[in-house]
């Protein structure tokens, strides 16, 4: 029984490690909550067998009730030996099973929801439920230094860190392509500097701070352009706040990409100021190409992003050091460049045949 909270996380991170497991001679069947097109493309496409469930993100809405009903109607009918689950509405609700049924459980922290610099009843609120659940786990992975920390006085019998879910390098094309044509296409001259973005438009991603330091460094060096990759609910309120910035004419929303390397092939810089992250994956494709990445100082953007030798891992209140650290970076050269290879060799201890290997010796360490 895999579990996770939505399809979005199995289609940009596990279907490489449902595969393993298929390998292996295990049946996976993959529960979750359908949230766009990756539910078909993963049943019709990539054939994992998917099965839709009403869960939600927050762990406090009755629908996740109706889900955990449903997974224990499915345990009783498959009978399933093992549960494996992700993100932490999954994370609860796999180890509720495995409690029910006595089965062993497998939990996977992409980010704990209690984090440093969240508000302490937040904090101590996840994070009681948290080492609570952890009695009914029987292996906890964590990919994140702080998370792994976190979780070292808890009674759990096996405990690990990873480099994360696994940065699957062959998904990324560097093949040529016209870089001119497509600039040109998206209104950049060529005297133009990038900044990107690639984000869900949520409020943990932090755009109109993100906004914000843009419109600072703009000021400060007026060839500057900034593209914004990606969908989401705030996606009309943030187009609407940068007009009221006055951007309209240097920012440029490109909504969903799925040539997403191209877009960051005519990038100088990246640029992400989130709120919360577990460890991010736009930033990691960052770094295979090359880019400089100025980001906030949270938990997994300073896993990998090395302050002043990856890029600049920056104060999130602080817009003058955000721009700061922008503009030093985009009028010198050379810096960049030296960042961007330092970003390219540090990206490979990630890269999704590490993490494979370092799953696979997991799973022949545990006695389930």
């Amino acid at each position: 029984m895999f579990i996770a909270t939505t399809d979005n996380m199995i289609w940009q991170f596990l279907i490489p490690h449902i595969n393993d497991l298929t390998a292996k001679g295990a049946r996976v069947d993959c529960f979750c909550n359908k949230t766009g097109f990756w539910f078909d493309e993963l049943k019709n496409k990539f054939k994992l067998n998917m099965i839709e469930m009403p869960f939600c993100r927050s762990p406090f809405r009755m629908n996740n009730l109706k889900g955990y009903k449903k997974l224990r109607n499915y345990q009783k009918l498959n009978n399933y030996d093992l549960v494996y689950c992700q993100q932490p509405v999954g994370g609860m609700l796999g180890r509720l099973i495995g409690k029910k049924f006595k089965i062993p459980v497998i939990y996977v922290v992409h980010g704990f929801f209690f984090f440093k610099g969240n508000c302490f009843s937040k904090n101590l609120t996840f994070k009681t439920a948290e080492k609570f659940l952890s009695r009914y786990t029987d292996v906890l992975i964590t990919m994140t230094k702080e998370d792994f920390f976190a979780i070292k006085d808890w009674k759990v019998k096996y405990k690990y860190y990873i480099h994360g879910i696994g940065f699957d390098n062959s998904k990324y094309n560097q093949s040529s392509f016209d870089k001119s044509d497509l600039r040109q296409k998206i209104n950049l001259s060529e005297n133009d500097k990038v900044v990107v973005t690639v984000a869900e438009f949520i409020k943990r991603k932090n755009y109109p701070t993100m906004l914000k330091c843009f419109a600072k460094l703009h000021k400060m060096l007026p060839n500057t352009k900034y593209l914004i990759c990606g969908t989401g609910k705030y996606f009309k309120k943030t187009k609407n706040y940068a007009k009221k910035l006055g951007l309209e004419n240097c920012v440029t929303f490109l909504g969903y990409q799925k040539d997403i390397n191209k877009i960051l092939q005519i990038s100088d810089t990246m640029l992400l100021l989130s709120k919360q992250e577990g460890l991010t994956m736009s930033i990691m494709e960052a770094m295979y190409y090359g880019l400089p990445v100025v980001t906030s100082d949270v938990r997994g953007n300073r896993d990998l992003i090395d302050d002043n030798k990856g890029g600049r891992v920056v104060d999130i209140k602080n817009i003058d050091m955000q721009a700061q650290a922008l503009y030093s970076i985009l009028t010198n050269k050379s810096l960049q460049i030296e960042m961007g290879e330092y970003n390219k060799n540090k990206v490979k201890d990630y890269e999704i045949n590490i993490v494979k290997e370092e799953l696979n010796q997991i799973y022949n360490q545990v006695e389930l």
